[in-house]
């Protein structure tokens, strides 16, 4: 069966990325894994079973696996509905990105704090936010902290440019939608990376109206014709327009590769912006 997990570290972050998981569990009715990854103290060196160190990697493990479990306790408290979820805690010895993609090889969604400490510090701008975004097989959330302002998300803005990628992130944004009665909105922006050209500077009528009926096209052939969907075109810069129109309780989705205004979406300076100063949850779609 398909779950979420979700990595925890007792940060803010942690915090707020473990609850919108929970959330998420509870209105798709999934299962969740809660990882926290923690590194041995002889991490990289062979020590001889029983000695000192096996010890102390023994105590750390145990006390890993319970800080993890009063994590997802105390969560389970904050969120409504989720004493209901089939929710369990694990940690797992390694790197956070290592941990993290093994336990999320057959997940639905994997979820992460944009700030940790410790293991999960950096997570958006590291080594370990390049690992996860670059190669986990299922969508990528980052949660800011605080965290969404609401248990829901009244709207879901998708950035879509007619690539295979979008038509990918279209679908989850879909999927996110429905889940959480939200409204779709799915965003073209006119102007590729880099532009200097103003945000909300009026797009030719007859553009944007040829362009709004293709989103709605788009949308309704993708499965959206039960949803309140609400497209919207503008001009400028992608990562801008989607910061720009995004609220604290909305969800953002893009997908990994696109073109025009959305390429290179993961390798540039869009996905970064998304995920350093999104006000909300950022899904990435690979």
């Amino acid at each position: 069966m398909s779950r979420i997990v979700v990595g925890v570290d007792g940060t803010a972050a942690g915090r707020a990325a473990l609850d919108w998981a929970l959330q998420e569990s509870v209105a798709r009715d999934l299962p969740l894994l809660a990882v926290r990854a923690w590194l041995s103290p002889a991490f990289g060196h062979y020590y001889p079973e029983g000695s000192d160190l096996a010890g102390h990697e023994s105590q750390a493990s145990r006390e890993a696996q319970q800080q993890a479990e009063e994590q997802l306790a105390l969560a389970r408290d904050r969120v409504p509905g989720a004493a209901s979820v089939n929710a369990q805690a694990l940690a797992l010895m390694g790197s956070p990105a290592h941990a993290l993609l093994d336990a999320a090889a057959d997940a639905a969604l994997l979820v992460v704090g944009s700030r940790g400490e410790g293991m999960l510090s950096r997570l958006v701008l590291g080594s370990v936010s390049a690992a996860v975004l670059h190669h986990a097989r299922c969508p990528v959330v980052v949660v800011p902290a605080p965290g969404p302002a609401s248990g829901t998300a009244p709207r879901v803005l998708v950035g879509l440019d007619h690539s295979e990628s979008a038509a990918r992130a279209l679908a989850v944004a879909i999927e996110l939608a429905r889940a959480h009665a939200a409204v779709l909105v799915p965003v073209h922006v006119h102007g590729s990376i880099g532009t200097t050209t103003r945000l909300g500077a009026p797009v030719p009528v007859g553009l944007e109206a040829a362009d709004r009926q293709s989103l709605l096209t788009q949308a309704t052939s993708q499965g959206a014709g039960d949803l309140r969907v609400e497209p919207e075109v503008v001009t400028g810069h992608a990562a801008a327009a989607l910061l720009e129109m995004a609220g604290p309780a909305d969800v953002i989705v893009v997908g990994s590769r696109g073109r025009g205004g959305f390429r290179g979406l993961l390798m540039g300076s869009t996905s970064t912006q998304c995920a350093q100063h999104a006000t909300c949850p950022v899904v990435v779609v690979p």
